[in-house]
């Protein structure tokens, strides 16, 4: 997988080919997405795209990783987690919109690849993102309630240590 690159002028590409592909994605499923479409859709060349990326999946992958570890550095510093994750979440939910509409199962696997957990019970795992990714799913589609109202909501839907055990 790529990831994102420290130097200033590989930076922009990468922000540029990530913004194209969102616009794609607004009208094409992820699946038929070429690197010829963003390449076009950017006004880049293909060199400067593989220069960045393996391919259009990797795009995505590679924007997540950053989104989701922003997330769990900057959650630390809230007293909330469950309030913060959806007031963050929520300042991103155009791409959770997109994403769940292309594949929830590439949000589930984006977000396990990157936390660190010290549980050994992978059907504990499992449920744990299931049960956050189809939180932001629905969510998004939705879009009336607030961040503090869906924070309620799932606290008055699960137990407060289900609560501890999603934000760990």
């Amino acid at each position: 997988m790529a990831e994102l690159k420290d130097n200033k002028k590989a930076l922009e590409s990468q922000k540029k080919i990530y913004k194209s592909l969102r616009r794609i994605l607004l009208t094409k499923p992820l699946s038929e997405i070429t690197v010829s479409d963003i390449k076009a859709e950017c006004n880049i060349s293909r060199s400067t795209f593989y220069r960045n990326f393996n391919n259009v999946v990797d795009v995505l992958d590679v924007m997540l990783n950053y989104f989701y570890e922003r997330y769990q550095r900057e959650k630390v510093n809230h007293k909330n987690q469950l309030l913060f994750f959806f007031e963050y979440w929520y300042n991103h939910r155009d791409l959770i919109h997109i994403i769940s509409h292309q594949n929830e199962a590439l949000i589930k696997k984006c977000i396990k690849k990157y936390e660190k957990t010290e549980f050994d019970n992978y059907y504990l795992i499992d449920l744990k993102y299931s049960i956050l990714t189809s939180l932001l799913s629905r969510w998004s589609e939705s879009k009336k309630e607030s961040p503090e109202q869906m924070e309620n909501l799932t606290r008055d839907i699960l137990n407060q240590k289900c609560i501890d055990l999603l934000l760990k």
